[in-house]
């Protein structure tokens, strides 16, 4: 069966993602929304679209749209939800699934209450690398969890919404770092406690912090370690993942293709099936919960701890000292 999925906003991301899933013809069918109705012809006639709409609320009306993907600053995301919940549209949402605790259960309750699914766009918990990862460590080829550290650097230039703090939310962490708090829960499990530092800022364009460092107490007493850069001035995109245990280590990029398993006995290369973002799969996989009538892989709870962990990072960092992580829910 084919999903009617309307993309809604159609920006420079959106159009990232469309290059990756216009040609899963047979699960989707495209339409596009954005509240500039030139922009949203553009893209359905350039993705092969099935329509367009000139506003949010014509698009999640119409009887031919199952369900919305939304591309939208973080701000909006409870008022995009409540929108598409009010027409009882599937809702898929970028990260982070918003910008505060509350606002994410209320999006929660919007969804239960509508009985639609929402499921939450991180896209690194479907790429190939960090699933091949999570095999292995279930499978318990590293033994007991030691220790998971996640490198990221890069220099991004943000435009627009993305340069308020008032839009994000925040900084660098909880839009881009995002994706490795979500790795590190995914391997390890949920922090109790966090310890966070921000680097010294080096773009003045901005808004919120450019580089942070996060310490976390995660279940069996293992830590988990993320150093999340998006202004390092070499400009070269730089990410590693290591996960540590009694018997082993494992190591990838994110992006890469192959995933190696260090022990005593030796070394193991795991060559995963293809390479890249995790985002075709990331859709089969909200295609598939909406039509099986399960909770999707990357549930709003998922992302509710994922935003969790980033929200007592920026705590710590202004308290000082090491916080606890909000989890009642």
């Amino acid at each position: 069966m084919r999903l009617s999925l309307c993309i809604v906003g159609c920006g420079r991301y959106a159009r990232s993602v469309l290059e990756e899933i216009h040609d899963m013809t047979e699960e989707l069918q495209l339409f596009f929304a954005s509240r500039d109705s030139a922009k949203a012809k553009e893209y359905c006639d350039t993705f092969g679209g099935a329509g367009h709409f000139g506003s949010y609320e014509e698009a999640v009306s119409d009887p031919r749209v199952q369900a919305a993907y939304f591309f939208t600053p973080h701000h909006l995301h409870l008022e995009n939800a409540r929108l598409a919940a009010r027409h009882s549209k599937h809702i898929l949402m970028e990260k982070p699934i918003a910008p505060t605790l509350d606002e994410s259960r209320a999006m929660i309750r919007a969804a239960e209450q509508a009985k639609v699914t929402l499921m939450v766009a991180e896209n690194y918990r479907f790429m190939p690398t960090v699933q091949k990862c999570g095999e292995l460590i279930r499978q318990g080829r590293v033994g007991d969890l030691r220790l998971v550290e996640i490198h990221h650097e890069s220099y991004e230039q943000h435009t627009g919404w993305r340069t308020k703090n008032e839009y994000r939310g925040g900084g660098s962490f909880i839009d881009g770092g995002i994706h490795a708090v979500d790795m590190m829960l995914s391997f390890g499990g949920i922090p109790d406690r966090v310890y966070a530092s921000t680097l010294p800022r080096l773009s003045d364009d901005v808004e919120g912090e450019d580089g942070l460092l996060m310490m976390g107490r995660l279940p069996g007493a293992a830590t988990g370690l993320i150093s999340y850069s998006s202004a390092t001035p070499t400009g070269r995109p730089r990410q590693s993942v290591s996960v540590t245990g009694a018997k082993g280590q494992l190591r990838f990029t994110p992006y890469g293709n192959e995933v190696t398993l260090e022990t005593p006995d030796g070394v193991d290369v795991f060559r995963t099936p293809g390479a890249g973002s995790g985002v075709p799969s990331m859709l089969r996989e909200f295609h598939a919960s909406i039509f099986e009538g399960r909770a999707p892989i990357m549930s709003s709870q998922e992302a509710l701890s994922d935003l969790a962990v980033v929200l007592a990072a920026y705590e710590s960092v202004a308290q000082g000292q090491a916080v606890t992580v909000a989890l009642d829910h």
